[in-house]
């Protein structure tokens, strides 16, 4: 719920009454000041807030490349799958660095308080630039886990809008009307014209489809479907690429040509970041919105916008089709699982929507259990009832890696085996610190009788040591039997499945595709292959020496099964095979959100499945 003080709204009220007035792009000081020999540098450089200068920059820089060139698993298959070539980012990345001047101010010159606000203001723009330019550096990877996060994070700029991609358009998929009211009453705009479903033509004159690949730049994405996903979200939600103004022209095909406000979120308790509140100041942007209920989430180290109310479409809704709704909350309290029934046309089918793999365990009411045992409870009521199976995993961003099988076992008919998805190790000197202390004990207790023996990973790691490649062979540690509490689940099934089932959930499609358990509807999965193995003592998080920027380096492979539950190598060169980065789960039949679904919280996804489970899907 919106909650708005009347000193909260004087507060926003003068900062948005520029907005009639402050109509052109800002333009940077036509004589900005200029390093000198009499500067002050390093940490005094700053004149308001810690500034990054040439040498921070290039420090940082050179310290994430190092690390890339370490620790980063998918370094030389991503030549392979994605064209890249490494040296030349890297020498392009060190000149861009090289070829951006200081804005350093002499000690006397400090006293000047215009040229000392000019100054701060170019350091901030500077700052905020470097760390852009880090963001697109790493995006080049096209690995949705390789990422990197500031250690301080830069606040979202945002707007009541957001757009969606629907049967190729740019829509307006959801409004938080309270906002976008408020907004209005403050600046003097009517806003009551936008409407769910108007189609997007320009932002700021620059046609829709441009405006996205420009965001795509800023994308750290395994598959193009999700880079293109998250780029429209940065139409009007982002904390990369500021705009260099406090608004934004939308340009619709109904509403027409609208200037809208765009807000920056300093919620209560998030650690300010000045050179961001120093640029903001300048352009005029609004920072109160902790009113509108963005917050900074520590723990996961991103911004959450639970708290604002949009209305309209929103990809987890399928669940207000169901009778018979249970939710349950993950261990951060967010829904993690959902179950219920879709009934259409007097059939009844099962619905279970997996929203994550990352908890531990699951809470409904006063009850709680584990994750696996929620899901196992509802396939024996769709086994006992015979009823067919909607697994809804479009929005599952994964966690534990170990989950998906878990899930398989119980889907798994009556004495039926199914191989396990696939590792693998880039021979890094950490893998090797990881490994070897399990590795060479004298004596492995261990059961034997299906998977990867110790010994045999042994020998496989001495013989990518000796032989001195890039990559152990692929392998896998796993069979998936059926469960033994199910004993066997023979119903059909349909699993829905779009880029945004990342890691876990990727192991999850692959696994269903492979043992052909169920009928996948949908585009395709994200197309990660690449995961992070840690020890009690060493782990792959990574932070620059100046405590800047972080991120946690991708250090093991994982890919599709390799064949027979019997085999367990799958010799040299199998890295290029099996492991499954940048090569989504392709559907089995696929779908696209249509208007429907934009109205009627993803029924068309019900309609689809049923129609497959039933036969009648006409494709």
């Amino acid at each position: 719920m919106l909650k708005t003080s009347l000193f909260t709204v004087a507060l926003m009220a003068t900062a948005i009454s520029s907005f009639q007035v402050n109509a052109k792009t800002f333009d940077p000081f036509v004589n900005p000041p200029k390093a000198i020999s009499q500067a002050v540098k390093d940490v005094y450089s700053g004149v308001k807030f810690n500034y990054l200068d040439k040498a921070d920059r290039l420090l940082i820089l050179n310290d994430f490349l190092q690390t890339v060139e370490l620790e980063y698993a998918l370094l030389p298959l991503k030549k392979e799958r994605i064209g890249l070539d490494y040296e030349k980012l890297k020498a392009d990345a060190i000149a861009a660095e090289n070829s951006v001047e200081d804005f350093n101010i002499s000690a006397s010159d400090r006293a000047k308080a215009e040229l000392k606000d000019k100054t701060a203001f170019l350091q901030a723009q500077s700052n905020l630039e470097f760390l852009d330019r880090m963001h697109a550096l790493v995006a080049q990877f096209k690995d949705t886990h390789f990422s990197i996060q500031e250690k301080i994070a830069k606040p979202l700029i945002y707007t009541g809008v957001r757009l969606f991609r629907i049967q190729g358009k740019i829509i307006v998929g959801s409004l938080e009307n309270k906002f976008l009211g408020m907004a209005g009453k403050l600046s003097g705009a009517d806003f009551s014209n936008i409407k769910i479903g108007d189609e997007v033509i320009s932002i700021d004159g620059i046609a829709v489809e441009d405006k996205i690949n420009e965001m795509k730049k800023y994308v750290s994405a395994s598959s193009e479907e999700f880079a293109d996903s998250q780029a429209i979200r940065m139409l009007t939600i982002r904390s990369e690429k500021y705009e260099k103004k406090n608004y934004i022209k939308l340009e619709l095909k109904n509403a027409g040509l609208l200037k809208l406000p765009i807000f920056a979120n300093i919620p209560n308790g998030s650690t300010p970041r000045l050179d961001a509140m120093t640029y903001f100041k300048k352009m005029e942007i609004p920072t109160d919105s902790a009113t509108i209920g963005m917050t900074f989430d520590k723990t996961l180290n991103k911004w959450t916008d639970s708290a604002l109310t949009f209305e309209g479409y929103n990809t987890r809704k399928l669940h207000l089709n169901l009778k018979g709704l249970t939710e349950y909350a993950d261990d951060s309290g967010a829904p993690g699982l959902r179950t219920g029934y879709y009934i259409n046309k007097g059939k009844t089918y099962g619905v279970l929507q997996i929203l994550t793999f990352y908890t531990k365990n699951l809470k409904t009411g006063n009850t709680s259990l584990p994750f696996i045992d929620a899901i196992r409870n509802f396939v024996l009521e769709m086994k006992d009832n015979e009823l067919p199976l909607i697994i809804d995993l479009r929005v599952n961003g994964g966690g534990n890696g170990s989950f998906p099988s878990q899930v398989l076992s119980l889907l798994t008919e009556d004495g039926v085996i199914y191989s396990g998805a696939t590792s693998g190790f880039r021979m890094t000197q950490y893998m090797r610190q990881v490994q070897e202390p399990g590795l060479y004990q004298q004596v492995v207790g261990e059961d034997q009788s299906a998977g990867l023996t110790m010994d045999q990973l042994k020998d496989l790691i001495d013989n990518t040591l000796e032989n001195h490649l890039d990559y152990t062979p692929m392998f896998t540690t796993e069979v998936i039997p059926f469960d033994s509490k199910v004993k066997g689940f023979n119903n059909k099934i349909v699993a829905l499945v779009t880029a945004d089932c990342v890691s876990a959930c990727d192991k999850m499609a692959f696994l269903l595709k492979s043992s052909k358990r169920a009928t996948i509807i949908g585009t395709h999965s994200n197309g990660t292959g690449a995961g992070f193995l840690s020890s009690d003592e060493l782990n792959t998080q990574w932070e620059d020496k100046l405590r800047v920027i972080s991120t946690q380096v991708p250090n093991y492979l994982f890919g599709i099964p390799g064949g027979n539950f019997d085999e367990v190598t799958f010799g040299d060169g199998s890295v290029s095979k099996l492991c499954s980065e940048n090569r989504p789960t392709i559907a089995d039949v696929q779908y696209s959100p249509t208007p429907v679904d934009v109205m009627r919280n993803s029924l068309g996804w019900l309609q689809k499945a049923t129609q497959v489970l039933d036969g009648t899907d006409a494709k």
